[in-house]
């Protein structure tokens, strides 16, 4: 029953996944290639601005990890605070971040872009909006998950289902990504309103089946 429950948050996180996806595309195309999402990949550049001395640059980077971290705390403080209704909680304060990152400057002045203040918490939060799905925005994971299920359920130990939606999950950040740039070449800054009305939508949805 846990592991039939545990499937069905794994496929409620895939259009999150995709949600994810599409911002990081916009975040990437807009900030001067940051990732807003992907902190592994951020991480890394960080390490490599470091190397290379480029103080300006790797400060930069630590920023947005920390406006990520902030933003995950903050979502699992309001999950715990929304209890039942975490979901719709979590997913609307997303709506709403990603909506005032549309508003915001996505030109570098003096400092990070002040679009990043609100768009990479609202990342960090998206993470928690489901209870039991280990990072949403987190993809090498599901990769990693779906060559376990996969061998597990070759070996007769365990569900197809598993193995299913860790591909599913890969597939719908390269969609949201793919539409993500799509929508950032055509609408420019714009494009932020999509993934902010589908956050909505997600949080409306949650509301719902509270």
């Amino acid at each position: 029953m846990a592991d039939a429950e545990g499937l069905r948050r794994s496929w409620l996180a895939v259009p999150l996944v995709a949600i994810g996806g599409c911002v990081d595309a916009i975040g990437w195309l807009r900030l001067q290639e940051l990732f807003v999402s992907f902190m592994s990949g951020t991480s890394t550049l960080l390490g490599v601005a470091v190397a290379a001395r480029q103080p300006g640059r790797a400060a930069e980077l630590a920023v947005v990890v920390a406006l990520f971290a902030l933003g995950a705390v903050a979502g699992a403080g309001l999950a715990r605070l929304a209890g039942r209704r975490r979901a719709a909680a979590v997913l609307g304060v997303v709506a709403v971040l990603l909506g005032c990152g549309w508003r915001l400057p996505s030109v570098e002045g003096a400092g990070l872009p002040l679009m990043a203040f609100a768009v990479v918490p609202a990342m960090g939060a998206l993470n928690l909006a489901l209870p039991g799905v280990g990072g949403i925005t987190f993809v090498t994971g599901a990769l990693t998950r779906f060559a376990d299920a996969l061998v597990t359920a070759l070996a007769g130990a365990g569900r197809h289902g598993a193995w299913v939606v860790q591909a599913a999950a890969w597939m719908a950040l390269v969609a949201g990504a793919t539409a993500g740039a799509w929508l950032e070449a055509r609408m420019g800054q714009d494009a932020l309103v999509v993934p902010a009305l589908a956050a909505a939508m997600a949080a409306v949805v949650a509301v719902r089946r509270v």
